[in-house]
């Protein structure tokens, strides 16, 4: 009986201590948000220490893994939208012209040349767009630094907000941590009795 209350016990504080480290591991991941210095040491959370790095590290992710300029480009110039650009542009030039020609053009007449600019918008423009993808592509690239957007993005969002879309996302999963901490130590304070009734 002795045996089991002294198991019981090295469980129960070993449940308490593997629960207790663990809360506080996952509270530290963003808290204390400023720098806090306790005994000459500074301390603040992992995740406002590193701000910095963790926002280019992801925007360097979401640039070579996620979201490239030719991803955009694609999805830009997809077929759909590809035919919508050249019918606005059509309409467009087309209204122009129309609405430029001298008012004693005879409408058959106006109607003749809108639609034969027409044609030659359309087909020139296909071509451009054909053409020039490649080097506005490359223009574009050059110019539009997707990582440094993220990451500036992520550098300018409020570290309150950002800790509770984590835990709102989370929170099951670190709730579930903490409490394995306080399992690992239960299991671990019985099997600390059985080595000491050993020695």
């Amino acid at each position: 009986m002795h045996f089991f209350i002294q198991m019981m016990f090295l469980g129960l504080v070993g449940a308490a201590i593997g629960w207790i480290t663990n809360y506080i591991a996952v509270v530290m991941l963003f808290r204390p948000i400023e720098p806090v210095k306790i005994f000459g040491i500074s301390i603040q959370g992992l995740i406002p220490r590193r701000r910095d790095e963790i926002a280019a590290s992801i925007g360097k992710v979401v640039e070579n893994e996620l979201v490239s300029i030719d991803d955009i480009w694609d999805k830009l110039l997809n077929d759909e939208n590809r035919q919508y650009i050249l019918d606005r542009l059509l309409s467009g030039i087309g209204n122009a012209v129309e609405n430029n020609m001298p008012s004693f053009i005879p409408k058959s007449l106006k109607a003749m040349i809108v639609n034969y600019v027409g044609g030659i918008v359309n087909k020139e423009a296909e071509k451009f767009i054909d053409e020039s993808a490649a080097t506005m592509l490359n223009d574009m690239s050059e110019k539009v630094d997707i990582a440094g957007i993220v990451e500036e993005k992520i550098k300018l969002f409020e570290l309150k907000k950002l800790e509770k879309i984590i835990l709102n996302v989370s929170n099951k999963e670190l709730k579930m941590i903490v409490v394995l901490g306080g399992v690992l130590g239960f299991i671990i304070g019985i099997l600390q009795a059985f080595v000491v009734r050993l020695l």
